[in-house]
């Protein structure tokens, strides 16, 4: 398949991801940079995937009180649909098998990717950053 999915281990990767989320976020969907570069306020851990050799997705998560939160999503256009995304999402549930709630605020036009990845429709639709957000739960299928 070709993806490679790891922890960030260097600044030069942290670098890179924020290379992706900049062009994700900030370039192709507009937000503002203020609000989406907000690493010096918290403490997460990022990831970062390549495919065949080009770093090309990222994502984080965080500790909240209500639980973990996945965040920050992020794939260079050209790579969508290779299975990236999800990918990234397998990579951080796994390595976050024993936590009790973990949980996301997915865009609207991504709700039915991860509902596929075992995630549930929680409360009504909000918006975040001008862009309506839906809150998930991750369900393990094991569970159900």
């Amino acid at each position: 398949m070709g993806i490679n999915v790891k922890f960030v281990s260097s600044e030069r990767e942290q670098d890179l991801c924020f290379d992706i989320r900049r062009r994700v976020f900030i370039q192709e969907q507009n937000i503002a940079e203020e609000i989406e570069m907000d690493d010096h306020k918290i403490e997460a851990k990022s990831i970062i995937a390549s495919y065949i050799n080009n770093y090309v997705g990222t994502a984080r998560y965080q500790y909240k009180k209500s639980g973990v939160k996945l965040e920050r999503f992020a794939v260079l256009k050209q790579y969508r649909n290779l299975g990236v995304g999800k990918a990234l999402v397998k990579f951080i549930l796994k390595s976050l098998n024993n936590e009790s709630c973990i949980y996301l605020h997915a865009q609207e036009t991504v709700i039915e990717f991860y509902d596929k990845l075992g995630f549930k429709k929680n409360g009504t639709q909000f918006y975040e950053a001008d862009i309506i957000h839906q809150k998930m739960i991750f369900l393990p299928k094991k569970n159900l």
